[in-house]
């Protein structure tokens, strides 16, 4: 009887982590004041906020009592990297960020939908070409821009592409990365030398991204290099024009299995025949080198023409023509002259000596921080 009274008890002092999260409308963050809740997940929840004079923002907080805790943290110092040098179109702007005893938070830009979102809301739940090539071309940029930071994004789904708010003129049309809870610095700035270094590979990794969208070299165990984030965007936009091969399995090893064995012709079976040579490039790569983003600028571009659409073309879900009043985006520029761009200059291996003692080691520490432990893998 004694056993059983205690079991009750213990029941009753159990506590949902994510109860710390659970806030109420009215509940003030600074000048940030909660008004719903826009998402919630496994690890945290998502709620708009306004202020006083009608501003708008996002707000996404996380349990410290989830195991493994918060990866706020890591995603705000991100932010801010990416951020650096003033707001950029792909990249949602960090407001404010904190931690408190039993959760953190950040306010960012409030964005739209997501591309699943989207995708499901459409006709035989797919995109049309003319759509899915222009977000593409979006997306690349925003990899690109991360790459050139420093950090790999390692957890590339459709989810982690959102549109900007419908409400905001000069984003609405634009996609943006976010949710950098797994990324990682694959090189490392050295402000004495005023040059980059990468970051020596591990002779094995752990698990880390959503099993769908991992590229081969991730079921290898192999560190995720630049290659892995355009892999897996490139399989984001194969699900995006009808499904990937794999799209119905469910087991880890089912869906290992068909990644290793299939042609690169059945994998891009529904594909345009212009993007067929993006993956035997990818193929040639490893973790140090640079993808050629030109090489798959220009596949996506070709698609674009070939489906007849123009850059001010309306997306699927639009109804209207995009106001023409806004400018041009550099993604927008026909030549691709950002795809070119070597900012980082990195194609190799780190050399073998102890050179660095005045390296910038931004994120390092939570980037091998987040590495710790299982395997990280998302469905």
């Amino acid at each position: 009887m004694t056993n059983e009274n205690e079991k009750k008890e213990e029941k009753v002092d159990e506590k949902d982590p994510m109860d710390a999260v659970k806030f109420k409308p009215g509940k003030r963050f600074g000048p940030w004041i909660i008004d719903k809740t826009l998402d919630e997940g496994g690890f945290g929840q998502v709620y708009l906020v306004k202020t006083d004079d009608g501003k708008r923002a996002a707000l996404k907080a996380e349990s410290n009592e989830v195991e493994g805790g918060s990866a706020i943290k890591l995603e705000s110092l991100i932010l801010k990297k990416l951020n650096k040098n003033g707001p950029k179109p792909h990249v949602p702007q960090l407001h404010v960020a904190a931690k408190r005893k039993k959760y953190c938070y950040m306010v960012m830009t409030l964005l739209g939908e997501n591309l699943k979102s989207l995708r499901m809301k459409r006709p035989k739940e797919r995109l049309t070409r003319g759509t899915w090539s222009r977000i593409g071309i979006q997306c690349l940029y925003a990899l690109k821009y991360m790459h050139d930071c420093g950090f790999v994004h390692r957890d590339i789904k459709p989810q982690n592409f959102m549109m900007g708010n419908e409400d905001d003129k000069e984003r609405a049309r634009i996609v943006h990365i976010l949710d950098f809870g797994l990324a990682r610095s694959f090189a490392r700035y050295s402000e004495h030398n005023k040059s980059w270094t990468a970051r020596r590979a591990r002779g094995s990794a752990e698990f880390r991204g959503t099993l769908r969208y991992t590229s081969p070299n991730v079921h290898l165990r192999k560190e995720q290099g630049r290659v892995d984030d355009i892999w897996s965007l490139l399989y984001v936009l194969i699900e995006l024009n009808g499904g990937l091969p794999w799209q119905k399995a469910q087991k880890r090893e089912e869906v290992e299995a068909m990644k290793m064995a299939m042609s690169d012709q059945d994998v891009m079976l529904n594909m345009p025949s212009c993007m067929g040579g993006v993956i035997p490039h990818f193929k040639k790569l490893d973790y140090y080198q640079r993808p050629d983003y030109h090489l798959v600028f220009k596949a996506l571009w070709q698609v674009m023409l070939n489906e007849g659409q123009k850059l001010t073309s309306r997306f699927d879900w639009e109804t209207k023509d995009p106001d023409p009043s806004i400018p041009a985006a550099d993604w927008e520029n026909p030549d691709g002259r950002f795809f070119k761009q070597d900012s980082i200059g990195i194609n190799g291996p780190p050399p073998n000596d102890k050179a660095g003692a005045n390296e910038s080691t931004i994120l390092e520490t939570e980037a091998i921080k987040s590495d710790k432990g299982k395997s990280v893998i998302k469905k």
